[in-house]
């Protein structure tokens, strides 16, 4: 379905802006440039990229060995981690009120631990504790009272490439690349967010064959401990039997980051394909026995095989029109996404106390659980798609997409595009010069970063 949103689906809400069509004549040299770089990137295996080890900083203090005490379990309190260390009830409320600054002391979590360097009284004069993973707050004896300040947990920048061959599935796909700084386990979180990028142009679930390859440059952001900070693509490309998909980003205004093909279409689709991950089991048509009413008549949308309470997302944004029981529909839905268009969800076993009538909804929001209510042999979601009142099949209708990249940053985005591509290919070596923040620009400050050098 053209303009369509298909596979698992996590929740993105991405937006574009803009749209334009790039001159044929672009087009061809796009096409040609990427294809060649193509073509010599299946004869070169990916070089390994260096591996990225975190600088550790210098400890400037002596830590006490941990105690048991140290680490706060479900019902200990911070008080109790200090009295065991030999603080006095004064010194006791004076850190804890400290701490009341940043965090109440009750919404420290079991598993919180504390570190202590004691002075020469044998009584710690530092202690260390983790606000979180991005955060340590420092408690300082001087003189006669204690101080406090926050460090920032530091960060590098490391760069990683990967592609996979499919053989079941993208979540179990033969992977090469620089596997030695990105294991299976990481591949396989990673996979939910490519489907989630991709799922308006491909099924996940139904539509990769085997031998399809998938080639992806990311960076992350590594704490000093080797945990992954935060990550995001760089450059996606999906080879889908005859078809080359492939994914640019570009920085949203409000953070984050929005995908875009390389002739800067839009990835996301006004619509998602569907609004249940199940199968179909009665496809729209003019003609179809009724199993219920032993009758032929018109069956004017589509059945999902979904169990009975599956959650039932929304396949556009819109105004809830109704909501409610409606004859044989049962428990119905019916959203006015923009335009001439209405959405139908029936057979719903509940709905929410939100989607009631003049609320909106967002995309990918649940807006009921499938059901048998009505004219049901069991348990599915029926899905209906109307536009300018008549019944149109949602597989096959045309739909409105989203906007694309505006004329005023389209030359921007091509130069973005072609380093995206290069680091895809290999064109351009990964190395570990690339840790600059990509706020600007999420391929070409890397790659100005590294040739400054």
């Amino acid at each position: 379905m053209a303009g369509s949103r298909g596979g698992t689906r996590i929740g993105a809400k991405r937006k574009g802006v803009g749209r334009r069509k790039l001159s044929a004549r672009g087009s061809s040299i796009v096409a040609a440039f990427t294809l060649a770089i193509f073509g010599l990137s299946l004869a070169v295996t990916f070089p390994p990229s260096p591996r990225f080890e975190p600088t550790e900083q210098p400890e400037s203090v002596t830590w006490a060995p941990l105690q048991r005490a140290d680490t706060l379990t479900r019902g200990s309190a911070f008080s109790q981690a200090l009295d065991s260390r030999g603080f006095d009830s004064d010194q006791i409320q004076e850190i804890t009120h400290l701490l009341e600054g940043y965090r109440r002391p009750r919404a420290l979590h079991p598993g919180t631990v504390l570190r202590f360097a004691l002075g020469a009284t044998g009584v710690p004069d530092r202690i260390l504790l983790s606000l979180n993973p991005e955060s340590i707050l420092h408690f300082v004896r001087t003189d006669s009272a204690w101080t406090t300040h926050v460090e920032q947990v530091p960060f590098a920048m490391d760069t990683v490439r990967i592609s996979g061959v499919i053989e079941t599935s993208l979540w179990s796909a033969r992977l090469s690349g620089d596997l030695d700084r990105f294991g299976k386990k990481d591949f396989e979180d990673l996979a939910y967010d490519l489907a989630d990028i991709l799922a308006w142009k491909v099924d996940f679930t139904r539509d990769l064959r085997r031998g399809d390859v998938v080639r992806v440059v990311l960076e992350r952001k590594i704490r000093p401990d080797g945990s992954i900070r935060s990550r995001h693509f760089l450059a996606i490309e999906l080879r889908n039997g005859d078809r080359i998909l492939r994914a640019i980003p570009q920085p949203r205004p409000g953070g984050g980051f929005a995908y875009f093909d390389e002739d800067s279409r839009s990835l996301k689709g006004a619509f998602l394909r569907y609004p249940v991950p199940y199968r179909i089991t009665s496809h729209f048509s003019a003609r179809r026995y009724h199993p219920i009413l032993k009758k032929w008549r018109a069956h004017e949308g589509i059945d999902y095989g979904a169990p009975y309470g599956a959650p039932v997302e929304a396949t556009a944004s819109g105004i809830v029109t109704r909501a409610g029981f409606m004859g044989a529909y049962g428990r119905l839905v019916e959203l006015r996404p923009p335009g001439e268009i209405r959405t139908r969800y029936a057979h719903l076993s509940s709905i929410p106390a939100d989607v009631r009538p003049g609320a909106h909804v967002d995309q990918g929001q649940i807006i009921g659980r499938a059901g048998a209510a009505g004219l049901a042999t069991g348990p599915h979601l029926h899905y209906e798609f109307l536009l300018n009142g008549r019944h149109r099949d949602p597989l096959t209708v045309e739909l409105p997409s989203t906007p694309s990249i505006p004329s005023s940053q389209l030359a921007e985005f091509r130069r973005d595009r072609d380093d995206a591509l290069a680091l895809l290919y290999g064109a351009v070596p990964i190395s570990d010069a690339i840790r600059v923040s990509l706020a600007t620009g999420p391929i070409r400050n890397a790659i100005r970063g590294r040739n400054s050098e």
